[in-house]
C-alpha cells in the first residue's frame, strides 16, 4: 500500500495463505508482550488467541477486515488489524497493532495507523474505534492521541478492565 524512500519499508494488505507465517510470528511476539508487560499480565484479551492465530486469513479477510502487514528487506516488522463493525454502520476496528523493537522510532506505528485509517475509509467508515491498556501502552496511547484519536464509550465486550476506548473521526 505504501512505501518510502527514506525508509525501506512497505506496507500491504496480507495475502492468504502466503503470509501466514510472518502474521503469526507478529502476533506472537504481540502476545509475548502483553504477557510479560511490566505492569502485570495483560493475557484476559488473549483469551482465544490460540484460535484467532489459527484463524487468521478467515478472521482477516477482505472485504470485511484486513491485516496489514509492514515488510523492511523482506522480512515482516509490524502488522495492524482492521474490521468492519457490522454492529456499529459506518466505522472499523483496529486490533493488534505491532511494531518489533527494531523499527521503533521510525514512524512504522504512525504509518500503520494511517493505512488502517485508509483501509477503514475505503470501506465507506466514518469513524475508527479501538481499545487499549493505558497503563501497559502508554506509548501507543500517546500516539493515538497524537494522530487524533479521543476518548469514547464502551464499544465492543472486552472484558479485561481498565480499558481505555478511543476513535477517530475519518471525515
Amino acid at each position: 500500500m505504501s512505501t518510502s524512500d527514506a525508509n525501506p519499508i512497505t506496507i500491504r494488505a496480507a495475502r492468504w495463505p502466503q503470509d501466514l507465517h510472518a502474521a503469526q510470528l507478529l502476533l506472537r511476539h504481540y502476545a509475548d508482550f502483553l504477557i510479560h508487560n511490566p505492569v502485570g499480565p495483560v493475557n484476559i484479551c488473549l483469551a482465544g488467541y490460540e484460535e484467532e492465530m489459527a484463524s487468521l486469513p478467515l478472521q482477516y479477510a477482505e472485504p470485511d477486515a484486513v491485516l496489514l502487514l509492514a515488510f523492511q528487506e523482506g522480512t515482516a516488522v509490524g502488522c495492524v488489524a482492521v474490521k468492519q463493525r457490522k454492529d456499529r454502520p459506518g466505522s472499523c476496528e483496529m486490533k493488534r497493532l505491532w511494531t518489533e523493537p527494531s523499527t521503533r522510532g521510525t514512524g512504522l506505528g504512525r504509518r500503520l495507523i494511517q493505512e488502517a485509517m485508509t483501509w477503514s475509509r475505503a470501506q465507506g467508515a466514518t469513524v475508527l474505534l479501538l481499545d487499549t491498556v493505558a497503563e501497559a501502552m502508554p506509548d501507543a496511547v500517546m500516539l493515538y492521541r497524537r494522530m487524533g484519536f479521543v476518548e469514547t464509550e464502551r464499544h465492543n465486550t472486552n472484558p479485561l478492565p481498565g480499558l481505555l476506548f478511543m476513535k477517530v473521526d475519518l471525515l
